[in-house]
């Protein structure tokens, strides 16, 4: 009897001494006054207490929202980049204008102008779009992130209650009331070493939630800035759509003028005769290093290439009192700028250009096969919608009319080409 009340003795002060040098040993009322909703927040649901345990890989999925987070990030990067060379592109636009001394180099910089700034308008639309797309895409995997958090903590949750009910109907009540119930030292240290191994996984469980805690807020966060950034680029997006209005209705008014393109051609006839052999010259060696499909001509009557307008402007053939030969039709009209252009039959595009000089050459065109050797060419072009090897459809858009190159207003040039050679295009097109 004695011994035993002195192995108690030794117990309680081992206790006491664990107790006074921050042992491991913590009661009930440690759990039972903890903030659990400091840790989850308010509204979140929570986990059924039957759930069964998943073993979902925290670090897995961290770093997987990390490759997805950088994936995003390197698209809008690139798409910011792009879009600050429109800006550059802007400037340099603004610069040839103030650097204009003559009246005809302030005529030709206002004309390109147009025809630039409405080009890098639709640049910017189109990269607002995207990464408005992009933003979309990166909140979805937010969404789908947050949710997957969620679910995590309430895992860890249904984990932390069922072990704060296992302390509660615990016989011994307490961790010391575990030690204390010791039937001897050897028990008495097998059970310390019970009590240190509860404790720390009570701890960590704890860790585990707060840091669970701290990622759904972050990602939150994220998402909500997300969300702000589509709803900034969205206003933006609108904004440039009003511009590009304002810029076609400018653009509208210009309309082609053939005495001005002959003043202009006689003015330096020497200069434009040489430019004009220069350009067929050049043309001709396109044509020569395309290769053309061995398929038969598609046959048929061809498309009218600019629908809603068909006023020919400068037909096919001499003009300029013989002094220059027209390779092809230009098709005109109020309102003409930024319509569509159309395939005027099935084929191939070989060839698209987007580089040009301003007032010389064919400026923006393309060139599709028809096979057989037949091809069309269409020339001033606002801008083109196909690329090269692109197989198109009789009558499907390609290009947008606009007043590149040489040219006095907005107009198409358009051309059929036989073995390279050029013909007059008006029979191809006749019951237009």
């Amino acid at each position: 009897m004695y011994k035993k009340r002195r192995v108690r003795l030794a117990l309680i002060l081992v206790l006491c001494a664990t107790f006074l040098f921050g042992g491991p040993v913590q009661p009930i009322s440690v759990y039972a006054n903890l903030d659990v909703e400091g840790i989850l927040g308010t509204g979140e649901s929570e986990a059924s207490e039957a759930e069964p345990a998943q073993g979902s890989s925290a670090k897995a999925t961290a770093q997987t929202t990390g490759n997805a987070r950088n994936k995003y990030q390197g698209q809008i990067n690139d798409i910011n980049d792009k879009l600050k060379n429109l800006d550059v592109e802007k400037k340099e636009i603004q610069k040839s204008i103030n650097e204009a001394k003559t009246a005809k180099e302030k005529e030709l910089a206002n004309k390109n102008y147009i025809d630039q700034q409405i080009g890098v308008t639709k640049s910017e639309i189109s990269l607002l779009m995207e990464r408005i797309e992009v933003l979309e895409q990166q909140i979805a995997d937010k969404e789908e992130d947050i949710s997957q958090k969620q679910a995590d903590i309430d895992h860890s949750y249904a984990q932390f209650k069922t072990r704060l009910r296992a302390l509660q109907i615990s016989d011994n009540g307490t961790q010391l009331g575990l030690i204390l119930g010791a039937s001897d030292f050897a028990d008495f240290l097998s059970k310390t070493e019970i009590v240190s191994r509860i404790a720390e996984h009570d701890q960590e469980l704890m860790r585990k939630l707060t840091g669970q805690r701290g990622e759904l807020e972050q990602a939150k966060a994220e998402l909500e800035l997300s969300r702000q950034d589509v709803e900034k680029d969205r206003e933006e997006t609108e904004q440039k759509k009003q511009t590009l209005n304002v810029q076609l209705n400018a653009a509208a008014v210009a309309v082609y003028n053939l005495e001005q393109m002959e003043k202009e051609y006689l003015a330096d006839l020497a200069k434009n005769q040489a430019e004009t052999k220069a350009m067929e010259k050049e043309l001709n060696s396109i044509y020569e290093r395309i290769k053309w499909d061995e398929n038969p001509y598609v046959g048929g009557e061809m498309a009218w290439p600019a629908p809603g307008f068909y006023k020919i402007s400068s037909p096919y053939g001499s003009r300029f009192g013989g002094r220059d030969f027209h390779t092809g039709m230009d098709i005109a009209g109020t309102g003409i700028y930024g319509s569509s252009i159309v395939a005027a039959n099935s084929g191939t595009v070989k060839f698209v250009n987007t580089s040009y000089t301003v007032g010389r050459g064919y400026g923006i065109y393309l060139i599709v096969d028809h096979g057989g050797t037949y091809s069309t060419l269409y020339a001033h072009c606002s801008s083109i919608v196909v690329k090269v090897g692109d197989k198109v459809e009789k009558g499907q858009k390609i290009a947008e009319v606009g007043s590149t190159g040489w040219s006095t207003g907005p107009h198409l040039h358009f051309e059929v080409r036989k073995n390279g050679v050029h013909t007059n295009p008006l029979p191809y097109v006749q019951g237009k």
